[in-house]
């Protein structure tokens, strides 16, 4: 009876902390490279991932084949995925409610002249060299970094083509619209440049995400 007492007294012995709830599982964090190819596929875009590509200086990450997003490309082109995925916003948020305001119909194809080239920025000074067999090299374009396109004009839904070439100076609505999609390209891109630049983009206008920023319209 002594021995009862003494256990009710202590009470009952102390019970095993129940067992931890397993923490709930984190989401694996995506690489930028693959984030970007997988905005690529969701916008429907058409690309093939090249893996690494091109060689020394202009060896580029990343980089991908594409001949169209939201809009078809007159050809192919190699670009980075960053920059393949800022033309299809630029397609998407500009040129299309640009189209529809000026036109009242869409655009269905982009024209361009290219995209990746493993050479030296285009100025009058190294054109000139080039041409005299003097050039000396000079800084790397942004096309061999892959992150530069140069557009030459736009076909909409009823065949007409608007051309930097032969609108960008003739005024009309032609003219309107090509100059309002390179002023509002200048918050997409970093670098814009168009004919009212230099003599050297008279027929296309340069759009590139480098690291320098120049709204050259």
């Amino acid at each position: 009876m002594a021995l009862l007492a003494l256990l009710a007294a202590c009470g009952s012995p102390p019970q095993p902390p129940p067992p931890a709830s397993p923490e709930p599982p984190t989401a694996g964090l995506v690489d930028p490279d693959t984030a970007c190819l997988r905005d690529l596929a969701a916008a429907n875009a058409t690309f093939q991932p090249l893996g690494s590509f091109g060689r020394g200086s202009c060896r580029i990450a990343n980089p991908v084949r594409i001949s169209g997003g939201p809009l078809a490309w007159n050809h192919p082109g190699i670009l980075t995925c960053r920059m393949a995925r800022t033309l299809i916003h630029f397609e998407t948020d500009v040129v299309q409610p640009l189209a529809l305001k000026h036109f009242h119909q869409a655009v269905v194809r982009i024209d361009h002249f290219g995209t990746y080239d493993c050479r030296v920025r285009r100025t009058e000074t190294t054109v000139a060299a080039n041409r005299l067999g003097t050039s000396k090299g000079g800084r790397l374009s942004e096309h061999a970094m892959g992150r530069a396109i140069d557009l030459a004009g736009f076909e909409l839904a009823d065949g007409t083509v608007v051309s930097v070439k032969k609108d960008w100076h003739a005024g009309g609505q032609r003219g309107a619209f090509l100059h309002e999609v390179a002023r509002a390209s200048c918050r997409v891109f970093n670098v814009v440049l168009t004919p009212n630049h230099d003599r050297l983009h008279q027929d296309h206008i340069h759009l590139d995400i480098g690291p320098n920023t120049l709204c050259g319209y």
